[in-house]
């Protein structure tokens, strides 16, 4: 009876994850087609900047769409969805917004959650830096000496203390969410799904480094559980 409820929860957190993606009631069948049709138009009159936003849109909806059924898939697959919606962001703020990536590439096969760091690369966007100002991100991947993989996300971004005792109330399991926004439940939602997968030491913990940066840590073992 544990182990069923337990599938049960994280199936239920994955379908939350998958109705925050998607935010449309639109087909998304529909949807992803009418964009093949744009960007065709789009490379057909050498606006090849529309069409590459249009690309990282494409991919983004396939990604939540997810045809194939699958809870897990490899950190590359992961990258390409959080990449296309930083390339998104890139093009909207322009020069204003920088992303730096550190990843161990050997890494990248590695199997994990579906839909675990765009939501909280987003957050970093959303909430964390001051990108009227210059937005920057940093992304590291590597795999720690104790065995765990961890998958930071760094932003130039400075926690307030209200900052803080929100993330705090986010990430309790006993906190009454259904007023929070679409961003905000996103972290609280990958936090609970990690831990429901791998267990309560692993999750996302927002800190703050010696730069008064705002880190959030996406803390992972390095194999899909058997009983998955």
């Amino acid at each position: 009876k544990s182990q069923f409820d337990k599938i049960y929860l994280e199936e239920v957190a994955l379908r939350d994850a998958r109705i925050m993606a998607l935010q449309s009631q639109i087909n998304p069948h529909f949807l992803n087609n009418t964009l093949e049709i744009i960007n065709w138009e789009a490379r057909l009159n050498g606006n090849y900047k529309v069409s590459g936003m249009i690309e990282a849109l494409s991919t983004m909806l396939g990604e939540t769409m997810n045809r194939k059924e699958q809870q897990f898939h490899s950190i590359a697959e992961e990258m390409a969805y959080a990449d296309a919606y930083l390339y998104i962001i890139s093009q909207r703020f322009g020069s204003k917004f920088r992303c730096v990536k550190q990843m161990d590439e050997t890494l990248f096969n590695v199997q994990v959650p579906r839909l675990i760091i765009q939501p909280i690369v987003e957050n970093a966007v959303e909430h964390g830096m001051d990108i009227a100002r210059q937005g920057r991100l940093e992304i590291r991947l590597y795999k720690r000496d104790d065995g765990y993989l961890s998958i930071e996300v760094e932003d130039n971004g400075c926690l307030t203390m209200e900052d803080r005792k929100k993330i705090e109330r986010l990430l309790s399991p006993d906190t009454d969410v259904s007023r929070e926004k679409r961003v905000s439940l996103g972290i609280r939602n990958v936090d609970q799904r990690l831990k429901m997968i791998y267990g309560t030491d692993c999750g996302l913990f927002i800190s703050v480094n010696d730069k008064e940066h705002t880190v959030s840590t996406i803390l992972i073992k390095p194999d899909i559980p058997t009983e998955q």
